[in-house]
């Protein structure tokens, strides 16, 4: 996204145990702590260099991905795909003009291959969101407000939100409220409709109860290893997108 790859205020490469630390108030918090029908906002993509994810992804999806801007000191850059219903795909890179030493674009200059990093959903009522996943027992960190100029001059300001105190990695979003200013989708040629998301993990159970209701369909399945799928549905037929151990390892925070 324009400004979405700011989100990621500081990370490690360290791979999550996966096992909940608040499973009973979880399960006696449930209804409280569920986002109810939260939007999808977008997915963000990691890679080693922007310029060859543009190409990949204009190879994948048969649309151009326009650049997006620079994360100041956070080490990154990125590039924008359209998709349905207001959504996008960001590509997101090391950004060579920073110094990129103990940044997130230093953890993706060592990916090897593009690769999901994780997904976000938007909303209104942050301190809201923040209260509810205090009910099931995570720590909320946010709302953080965060600005970027965009390569047209316009300033875009949003409110993101993360949670912590679990080891879902980046299976589980961040949140974000993009206030007034012009969503990154406005303008972009869609590559096409995103169909499904897939998340494993071995406490599939826990995790459903913490997504609640979306809307595109979240399928969350029992696995030894976790991974996030996404399938995105396109003229030329569906583009699967998938995270790697390394991603998945990535923390907010």
């Amino acid at each position: 996204m324009r400004g979405a790859g700011s989100c990621l205020v500081a990370l490690s490469g360290a791979k999550p145990s996966l096992t909940p630390r608040h499973a009973v108030s979880i399960d006696q918090r449930v209804k409280e702590a569920q986002i109810m029908k939260a939007t999808v906002d977008h997915l963000m993509w990691g890679v080693a260099d922007l310029q060859e994810g543009m190409s990949e992804a204009g190879r994948l999806f048969g649309v151009t991905p326009v650049p997006g801007g620079s994360h100041a000191g956070l080490g990154t850059r990125n590039a924008l795909l359209g998709l349905d219903d207001g959504r996008y795909l960001e590509i997101i890179a090391p950004d060579p003009a920073q110094q990129l030493a103990g940044t997130f674009g230093a953890a993706l200059a060592d990916l090897s291959h593009p690769a999901l990093v994780t997904w976000a959903l938007a909303a209104r009522d942050l301190p809201g969101i923040a209260q509810r996943l205090t009910w099931a027992g995570l720590q909320p960190r946010g709302p953080v407000r965060t600005r970027r100029a965009t390569p047209e001059g316009e300033l875009l300001e949003w409110d993101l939100l993360f949670a912590g105190g679990h080891d879902f990695g980046t299976l589980l979003p961040f949140f974000i409220d993009w206030r007034d200013c012009t969503h990154p989708s406005e303008g972009l040629a869609s590559a096409g409709a995103l169909e499904a998301l897939t998340l494993e993990t071995p406490h599939a159970g826990e995790l459903r109860k913490l997504l609640g209701d979306l809307d595109v369909p979240v399928v969350v399945k029992e696995a030894e290893e976790p991974s996030l799928r996404a399938i995105i549905e396109t003229p030329h037929g569906p583009v699967v997108l998938e995270s790697a151990p390394t991603t998945l390892g990535f923390r907010f925070g």
